[in-house]
């Protein structure tokens, strides 16, 4: 389960975001713009819904963050520093698996430089991830969207993320959908974007499936929608 929490998710928010999680009970969760002033009351509410196993990228104070938690044993793998903004990529796996998820949350047009680098950066991790043969699931707000998942003009992004499905890399919700037209973000002028994204590498064959939960997002939870998706965590599972 993915889902932009809106600035941090303020305190009259928090209780439904908590019983959302318990709502969908998705075994590995991750909340973008998560600030480390709820830090406390967030992995007390998570760990009491059974989600022991939680990392944060270590957002400085007031900043936007991830945070992912889950049911089983993680292991939080280097970021490496392919970026300006850190604490907008987390990386993990699950102890014992061979699938590597990418937790990403791309800046926005008022940082138009660190949103270019971002996105070379994540063009050069899909473009590694193919030529290794790896298996990897990258999800977050990618901050843009392609024409047909777009009710005005794309934000600028649309190109690199061409670039991975030409690669390859799937979107998961697309493939699953085909022709469907859903919306994870609406702007201040109405307009929809699906800017919240699940994108598996060529070398996930199996088939996977996403939806999108839009209740949270209409009912003022959080200004995006949850995305969910569903994925074998080791390739031998049957």
């Amino acid at each position: 389960m993915e889902w932009n929490l809106q600035y941090g998710g303020a305190q009259e928010r928090l209780p439904g975001i908590i019983e959302a999680v318990r709502r969908h009970d998705p075994d590995i969760l991750v909340l973008l713009e998560f600030r480390p002033e709820r830090i406390i009351e967030v992995s007390l509410s998570l760990a009491a819904l059974g989600y022991p196993y939680i990392l944060n990228s270590q957002p400085p104070p007031r900043t936007n963050g991830i945070l992912i938690a889950s049911k089983a044993a993680l292991v939080q793998l280097p970021e490496g520093r392919r970026t300006s903004s850190p604490h907008r990529w987390m990386e993990v796996s699950l102890e014992g698996s061979d699938l590597r998820v990418l937790a990403v949350h791309v800046p926005g047009a008022s940082d138009l430089a660190g949103k270019m680098e971002f996105w070379q950066a994540i063009v050069d991790y899909a473009r590694e991830a193919v030529e290794l043969r790896d298996r990897r699931v990258m999800v977050g707000d990618l901050n843009t969207g392609l024409e047909r998942d777009s009710e005005a003009t794309p934000f600028l992004g649309t190109e690199q993320l061409s670039q991975l499905l030409d690669m390859g890399w799937r979107d998961v919700w697309r493939e699953y959908h085909q022709v469907g037209r859903e919306y994870s973000w609406i702007s201040s002028s109405g307009k929809g974007m699906r800017t919240d994204n699940a994108l598996a590498s060529p070398h996930i064959q199996h088939p996977l499936w996403a939806k999108y939960s839009h209740q949270e997002r209409e009912s003022g939870v959080s200004d995006h929608s949850v995305l969910i998706l569903d994925i074998m965590d080791r390739l031998n599972e049957s």
